[in-house]
Parts: structure tokens; sequence; C-alpha cells
């Protein structure tokens, strides 16, 4: 009986662990999302100085997050996130707008669907 019980208890704290988990990364993920939309605006009006602006802020961001989401994350999403920050960055510097544009609208595909990954639905723990 007692091993039940403990066995439940370590169920429950799993459990809320993972929802505290998934709140966390949905918001992690709309902040990115919002700040990306900026620079895309920003992009879309050829300021590529306000651009710049914005992708250092979104680089500061994944640096200050970065060590909560890959406790538990998946490496490769950062890592993809990171490299497409990079590429627009170069792009925004050379003042090339479709390619920043491009980037942007991957980096939006990522923050949108990065969340959906690590939800608490028994899809992901199969």
């Amino acid at each position: 009986m007692k091993g039940v019980i403990i066995s439940l208890c370590i169920a429950a704290v799993i459990v809320a662990g993972s929802a505290a988990y998934t709140a966390h990364t949905k918001t992690v993920s709309r902040e990115l999302g919002e700040i990306n939309a900026g620079v895309m605006e920003s992009l879309q009006n050829n300021d590529f100085d306000g651009a710049k602006e914005k992708i250092e802020q979104l680089t500061g961001y994944m640096e200050r997050k970065r060590s909560i989401l890959s406790a538990t994350g998946n490496h490769e999403e950062l890592d993809k996130m990171e490299m497409n920050i990079s590429e627009m960055t170069g792009y925004t510097e050379g003042h090339q707008q479709t390619d920043a544009v491009s980037r942007c609208k991957v980096l939006a595909f990522l923050f949108e669907h990065f969340p959906k990954n690590y939800e608490l639905k028994l899809g992901n723990i199969l």
C-alpha cells in the first residue's frame, strides 16, 4: 500500500511539473512571437535599423530563457531558432528584405509550434 501511495505522489509531481513547464513554454513562445511580429513589421516598412533593434531584443530574450527551455526541451529546436535568428540578422544588416522576411516567417512557424511538442497529452507521452 505504501508503494502505491508513493507512486501516486510521484505521478502527481510529474503531472504538475509538466503542466507548469507547458504553461511556461506557451508564455515564452507567445512573447517570442510578439517580438518576431515587430521585426516583421519593421522589415516590411524597410526600417532595417528598427528591425535590427528588435532582433537584438529577440536574441536577448532567447538567451535569458535558453537555460530553462533547454533543461527538458529539444536542443535541435532551439538551435534551429538561433540559426534562423542569426541568418535574419545577417540579411537585415545587408538590407536584404526578402531573405530577412523569409527567415522571420520561418521563426514565426517555429515559435508557434514549439509549445505543441511539449504539451501534456497522450501523443507526446507515447
